[in-house]
């Protein structure tokens, strides 16, 4: 007999071997394929942008006269854990995992040290992803179909900063296992810390004479105060990893001898190589790249001096940007950034053109570098030829096409090319992972393992130039990786947890959470309902940025940070703004009775009575439609909401009349194994 999803006759609650039963699972385990509960995204037949989850079928006895007979059929998910997981769209954007809403809720607590340990826990770097994190979690985040995301980035900055100490953490005893990390970035730092909480020694070997990879070399500090940086490496070092700085594997110490020496080898080194133009002139004194102009300004005692100078940045990324907006400060006379497609493709967020040009940062879009000019091997100029958009590729990319006779010359002393970057394997000269030489490519298979049983590759080098929060998830699941082989155990499994929220009456003080969660979450029905919380209606803050004449762009004083942190008011204001995703609503089909009140009083329209003939696929079994259609054609309708229009007002629960529905607090919660030595 096929399997069926839990049907109720008659406000009956079986099963359909007629035991009775709950209705939907109080436990759910993830790490094993799926299975014929609810998977994650499913398709409606004719809607398929939305996201449909079945509440209850039920079967009143009567004909339900708000069942909707006219419309599209539907595929509908009955909801797994990985279902819930992913109806938190903002912690399924961040490739760190990172528990958003519950570390936004915690800073509407006021409860900072709670917030930053969430974050610590998650993504390693809290402190320095406040400042420059490229924060994917807001252009997910469902907030932006009300008005606007909530300002997730300021957020972090704000746990950081009004934090009183840093995490507490219980180490366990060492397992006798020692893991080698080349590379002491964000990437190989994450991997650091999360070994280091598995029981490892972990040695890191890195390069340059200060830790944080390009957070140190690549991001200037009017962005990313170095303190900011040491302050989060701290947190590493604490739990006894060792850093081993100005030390070049491939160099001073052979890959080879790492990977005899210890049980474990990450190779982190990130994406450390300039991409060059490959046009005339390129060689001319004074053309730089990008990377090697801002590990001059970032690590060099005394950085370059551009006074009286005129300058041309090549590219339309993050580290073109910070090279053009670096050059005032460094004293030069005129900063050009030169970009082959118009304003509209460039990945840089509007703020951040915005900001450049008010500090003087001139724009050449829909333009492309042909020639460098020069007198006497030193630059005099760039000539450029002006492009067009092509139509739309299948992607919906155009291309930049150069516009015959239209060459035109910028005039300058110095040319910074950040056109892109690639891997490096100069750490490898044995190319026991690499082939090709030095300019060759890094072997990688998908679970981040190399062809060589000891060694793994995390972070940049081990696809292309990303950003850090996705080098930091990359650190995270290299360390998972490792530790799993290394044991013989599987992944850690991870159960639902479920706990519903009451709607009290008048107000008291906030609770204080339960269990690591913020009584700011666990109230929202009461705030929402009762309290006067009018959360759609509190607009973005956006931090404060520094007076222009105190940014140090005239190149005589010290560089200065620009985007400073939220008010303490503002930061509450800014975290109420979440929706808490993490809430969800459920029927107990054994007391409703069809009454349609919280249809009716949804303001989103996301709650649906729908007749059972409607229903064309239950976790994505025809089968099992067809026979619920055969059930409760009669007396029957189905009840489903679409989870990505609901912004949890809970006014659904409010209106019912028997309490059928109920709003609750869903998280997954760890169930780790015991840990065991690796020398046993």
């Amino acid at each position: 007999m096929m399997q069926k999803p839990l049907i109720f006759h008659r406000n009956e609650r079986q099963t359909t071997d007629g035991r009775a039963d709950s209705a939907r699972p109080q436990e759910l385990v993830v790490g094993s394929p799926p299975s014929a509960g609810g998977c994650g995204y499913l398709n409606s037949h004719s809607a398929a942008s939305r996201r449909l989850r079945l509440l209850a079928l039920v079967d009143v006895g009567f004909v339900p006269q708000h069942a909707r007979r006219d419309g599209p059929s539907y595929s509908l998910a009955t909801g797994d854990m990985q279902w819930f997981q992913d109806n938190i769209p903002c912690q399924r954007a961040c490739p760190a995992d990172t528990d958003v809403a519950r570390y936004v809720a915690l800073i509407a607590d006021g409860r900072y040290d709670d917030a930053y340990e969430v974050n610590w826990t998650d993504n390693v770097f809290p402190s320095c992803l406040g400042h420059i994190c490229a924060r994917p979690c807001e252009d997910a985040c469902r907030r932006k179909y009300v008005d606007a995301p909530v300002g997730i980035r300021v957020l972090k900055r704000v746990a950081a900063e009004r934090r009183h100490g840093q995490p507490t953490v219980k180490l366990p005893a060492a397992n006798g296992g020692t893991v080698a990390i080349i590379g002491a970035g964000v990437a190989g730092l994450a991997a650091a810390r999360e070994l280091a909480l598995r029981g490892y020694q972990v040695t890191v070997y890195e390069r340059y004479p200060v830790p944080g990879g390009m957070l140190w070399a690549g991001v200037p500090e009017w962005r990313l105060p170095r303190e900011t940086i040491v302050d989060d490496v701290r947190t590493v070092t604490d739990l006894g990893v060792v850093i081993q700085y100005q030390t070049a594997v491939g160099r001073d110490i052979q890959l080879s001898d790492l990977a005899e020496a210890h049980d474990a080898v990450v190779v982190a080194t990130g994406c450390p190589q300039s991409v060059g133009l490959a046009i005339p002139g390129e060689q001319s004194d004074g053309v730089i790249s990008g990377l090697q102009f801002l590990e001059e300004v970032n690590l060099d005692a005394d950085p370059p001096d551009l006074h009286g100078l005129r300058v041309v940045t090549i590219g339309g990324g993050f580290t073109s940007i910070d090279c053009a907006r670096s050059a005032p400060r460094l004293g030069a006379t005129q900063s050009v950034l030169v970009y082959r497609r118009s304003r509209q493709e460039i990945p840089v967020e509007a703020d951040e053109l915005e900001e450049a040009v008010r500090e003087g940062v001139e724009f050449r879009f829909l333009s492309t570098p042909v020639r460098i000019l020069s007198s006497q091997g030193r630059v005099t100029g760039v000539e450029c030829m002006r492009n067009e958009l092509s139509t739309p590729d299948a992607s919906g990319r155009r291309a930049a096409v150069a516009v015959p006779g239209s060459e035109f010359v910028i005039t300058c002393d110095r040319v910074i090319v950040a056109i892109g970057q690639r891997q490096a394997t100069d750490f490898d000269p044995e190319e026991l992972v690499t082939q090709g030489g030095a300019s060759g490519t890094i072997l990688v298979s998908p679970d981040l393992s190399t062809a060589h049983p000891k060694i793994w590759v995390a972070g940049d080098a081990a696809s292309k130039p990303r950003n850090f929060i996705s080098a930091i998830g990359d650190g995270k699941r290299v360390a998972a990786s490792i530790d799993a082989r290394l044991r013989g155990t599987p992944p850690d499994e991870h159960q639902a947890e479920f706990i519903p929220l009451s709607i009290q009456g008048p107000r008291t003080s906030l609770r204080r959470g339960l269990d690591g969660i913020a009584g700011w979450s666990l109230t929202t029905p009461s705030r929402r309902l009762r309290w006067g919380d009018d959360y759609l209606a509190t607009p973005l803050p956006t931090p404060p940025l520094l007076p222009l004449g105190e940014r140090g762009i005239d190149g005589m004083s010290p560089a200065r940070e620009v985007e400073l942190g939220l008010s303490e008011e503002a930061s509450l204001e800014g975290a109420s703004r979440c929706l808490q995703c993490q809430l969800n609503i459920f029927i107990d089909p054994a007391s409703c009775i069809l009454c349609n009140g919280c249809i009716e009083v949804c303001p989103q329209h996301c709650i649906e009575m729908i007749a059972p003939e409607r229903l064309a696929a239950i976790d994505g079994d025809a089968d099992l439609a067809a026979e619920v259609r055969g059930d409760y054609a009669k007396w029957g309708a189905a009840m489903l909401i679409d989870e990505e229009a609901c912004i949890r007002c809970g006014r659904c629960v409010d209106r019912c009349p028997t309490g059928s529905l109920t709003m609750e607090h869903f998280r997954p919660v760890a169930a780790i194994p015991e840990r065991r030595s690796l020398r046993t």
